[in-house]
């Protein structure tokens, strides 16, 4: 159920609220980062108290962009005490971790959105399958609230370029580039977005690359591709599991393939899928199966106590199932 009350509700609960916490998803990506961060620049320049908070670690290349100082862990922000919580680019509550024991068994009062498989759960939900990023609601939200600074922008700008793959994801229409030229003309630098998300591999991260390419299988005559990172792998190489963002798109782009399908196993005992098409597979509808979610074109889902042969066979089997199925 992916609800979606007037933006305007929303805009007059920010309002209301004098204390705001706004939660990002585990595992976060730019859109995650980016839309948590803004949030909290736009409710200050209100004048309002606001801490935003991820319970996973922001991968280091985030790291000194607008607003991702503003982000804490659940740890932080025990003694916190706030009126208004706002979840962010997270379609279940489950998405938020460790940062749900703040919350104090009360259901969030804004859930800002844009996956499909929305569950609806918060007070007041506005989720917009048809925007390209959750960072596109903040900016609507933030337009009608503050003037925009160079801050608010590049931390906008930055949901937005990496939920869209830098502009080439069919999402991608008209609205998003006059969105885009906005928030460049209120300063922000989307060159300095590219070069800290798109330019940050370290040797051994291309090296756990090159292993993880050597788990590789293609099947359904190329139209399916899989491989995975093992916690072996990600020890050996010195790596952590946020070191593997990015590579399930590697694996998309090999000319063919309809679903490309990355494992990786961290910490132990725990497997995490991400499942990207081109197209004419819904992968949300896979993920859905395994408890996850996501969109069309890119989904995910985790697995608890699973084996990573299981996670795996289970994945690929729906996968299989899923391309028989188209006409």
């Amino acid at each position: 159920m992916c609800d979606k009350v007037p933006l305007e509700r929303v805009i007059a609960r920010l309002r209301e609220g004098k204390r705001f916490l706004v939660i990002g998803h585990v595992r976060p990506d730019g859109d995650a980062i980016g839309s948590v961060a803004a949030l909290v620049l736009i409710l200050r320049r209100l004048e309002k108290v606001a801490e935003g908070c991820i319970a996973d670690r922001i991968p280091w290349f985030y790291q000194g962009l607008a607003g991702v100082d503003a982000i804490r862990t659940p740890e932080e922000l025990r003694d916190f005490s706030f009126d208004t919580a706002v979840v962010v680019d997270s379609s279940d509550i489950t998405r938020i971790g460790g940062a749900a024991e703040l919350l104090r068994g009360k259901r969030p009062d804004i859930n800002l959105d844009h996956h499909v498989t929305n569950t609806g759960f918060a007070e007041l939900n506005h989720c917009d399958p048809s925007a390209a990023a959750t960072a596109a609601l903040v900016h609507e939200i933030g337009r009608r609230l503050v003037p925009l600074d160079p801050d608010i922008a590049e931390a906008l700008l930055l949901g937005l370029a990496t939920d869209t793959g830098f502009f080439k994801y069919s999402t991608v229409d008209r609205r998003v580039f006059l969105q885009a030229a906005e928030l460049v003309g209120a300063g922000a630098d989307i060159q300095r977005i590219a070069t800290a998300v798109l330019e940050h591999r370290t040797l051994e991260e291309i090296k756990l690359l090159v292993e993880m390419f050597g788990t590789l299988h293609v099947e359904e005559g190329g139209r399916l591709a899989w491989a995975f990172v093992s916690a072996e792998m990600l020890r050996r190489h010195r790596c952590s599991s946020e070191c593997t963002e990015g590579f399930v798109g590697e694996i998309r782009a090999i000319h063919g393939v309809e679903i490309a399908i990355l494992f990786t196993e961290w910490p132990p005992g725990e497997v995490h899928v991400s499942l990207r098409s081109k197209g004419q597979v819904d992968v949300s509808r896979i993920a859905l199966r395994f408890g996850g979610g996501g969109h069309p074109r890119a989904a995910g889902c985790s697995f608890q106590g699973v084996p990573l042969e299981e996670a795996i066979g289970r994945v690929v089997a729906a996968s299989r199932e899923a391309l028989k199925a188209l006409p």
